[in-house]
């Protein structure tokens, strides 16, 4: 081969545009190094990011599940609580009612003469005396308080005779 002027220039013309592109993809590659870099510290830091979001959310939820535990026994505390206190209010409201309520006044009178006179006629029919239970029945028919229960003690007057007619 022959080096002749216009080879060898067009060799270092040749050989100057290698160098162009040399320094030129050297400066790509540092560039592209460079954006690589960039990336990755941009990666790293959305992944540590992303970690620090994910402990957040775990740790939010946990604090949500306890919360819901505790606002959920609260609230069967509470519910257990005011069925009991219900029950007991209408226990007490039930047992002032029956001791309050009007009483019948026949009930009443009947069960003053009653408590007063049955004792005392039973004992006296069971030995004959059906005469003084008869006065007795005639003393209660006069008194006020008995005057509800007037039927009443007319019927045992009349069962007293028929015993008394009885027994004769």
């Amino acid at each position: 081969m022959k080096q002749d002027p216009s080879n060898n220039e067009n060799n270092e013309r040749l050989l100057g545009e290698q160098k162009k592109r040399i320094e030129a993809l050297e400066m790509a590659f540092i560039e592209l190094e460079r954006k690589a870099a960039k990336y990755e510290e941009g990666w790293s830091a959305q992944f540590d990011q992303n970690k620090e979001l994910r402990e957040e959310n775990h740790r939010l939820q946990h604090d949500y599940e306890i919360l819901r535990i505790q606002k959920g026994g609260f609230g069967f505390k509470m519910l257990m609580l005011s069925g009991m206190a219900g029950f007991v209010t209408a226990l007490v409201l039930c047992f002032v009612y029956v001791k309050l309520q009007p009483k019948d006044p026949q009930a009443v009178a009947f069960r003053q003469f009653q408590r007063e006179n049955m004792f005392n006629y039973e004992l006296a029919i069971s030995k004959g005396q059906f005469e003084e239970v008869e006065k007795s029945l005639d003393q209660s028919l006069e008194r006020p308080e008995y005057k509800a229960i007037e039927p009443q003690i007319i019927f045992t007057k009349e069962i007293v005779k028929a015993a008394k007619h009885r027994c004769k």
